[in-house]
């Protein structure tokens, strides 16, 4: 039978750096972490990490006194994670898929379902959709999401991002993603030479 520990008393014992506790928040907070990392596109080595490097920030923090919990341990801990997390992907997606081309952010860029009827245009859309469904998860929702018109407010609170700044930013990385994934598909020649 695992001991349970209180929230104050895993921070008192983070504090003194006691092993114990540490190994009871791996323990605890390691199985979390690992399937929401691999839901958005981690793996076993980003899990590792990103437990370390929350770790050390809840450790700083919790030297800075006062320090009081306005809500679960779990929910402070999966908060540093989560922002951490999306912090890599962002400046990830930024380095590896800078856009190359003009972004056009226009609603029309995305929309699908108002297209003329017609075998080309149900290979444009096999195309978005194969290409969409290679993205991570989070920006395979988040475009999906935006092609429904749900309001960025609504798209922030269904996300769990902070505010509409951040969708829009997110979305301008998943997109400019999800346009070079097009443009460097063989099929997508078709459209341009045909």
């Amino acid at each position: 039978m695992t001991l349970r520990y209180s929230d104050d008393k895993i921070i008192e014992g983070l504090r003194q750096k006691k092993s114990s506790y540490i190994a009871y928040l791996y323990e605890e907070f390691g199985p979390i972490v690992r399937h929401w990392v691999s839901k958005n596109s981690g793996n076993q080595q980003d899990v590792e990490d990103l437990f370390q490097d929350t770790l050390i920030i809840l450790y700083t923090r919790s030297l800075v006194q006062p320090f009081k919990l306005e809500c679960s341990l779990k929910t402070y801990f999966m908060s540093i994670c989560k922002n951490l997390w999306l912090q890599r992907l962002e400046r990830k997606f930024r380095l590896l898929y800078q856009a190359e081309y003009e972004v056009n952010d226009t609603e029309e860029s995305y929309v699908i379902d108002e297209m003329e009827p017609g075998e080309k245009s149900l290979d444009q859309q096999r195309l978005f959709f194969k290409n969409l469904l290679s993205l991570p998860t989070d920006c395979q929702r988040l475009i999906r999401l935006y092609c429904l018109k749900i309001p960025y407010k609504d798209i922030a609170r269904l996300m769990n991002y902070k505010d509409i700044s951040s969708v829009k930013s997110r979305k301008y990385l998943c997109k400019n993603l999800l346009r070079k994934k097009i443009l460097n598909d063989p099929e997508c020649y078709q459209f341009f030479f045909t």
